[in-house]
């Protein structure tokens, strides 16, 4: 399995770090961007079996979320 998705990867989080702590506007906006690029060249380069990994993570972790916050559709029901 090649690790080449590691690299756009380790450049999202350190990103990710740079716009955390800064102080700017300006340099976290652009963090974030750099960072939003990296994780879809991370994910676009991933071989198959990470991308369903993330996929079923993500998917679990969404449905603990709803499960654990409510984001069921309250509207009130006549």
């Amino acid at each position: 399995m090649p690790l080449s998705f590691i690299i756009p990867f380790a450049i999202a989080l350190i990103s990710a770090w740079i716009a955390y702590e800064s102080q700017e506007e300006i340099v976290k906006t652009f963090f974030v961007i750099v960072m939003a690029i990296s994780l879809l060249v991370s994910f676009a380069w991933a071989p198959w079996l990470v991308q369903t990994l993330v996929l079923v993570v993500s998917l679990g972790a969404m449905r603990y979320f709803c499960d654990r916050h409510s984001c069921q559709n309250t509207a009130k029901r006549h």
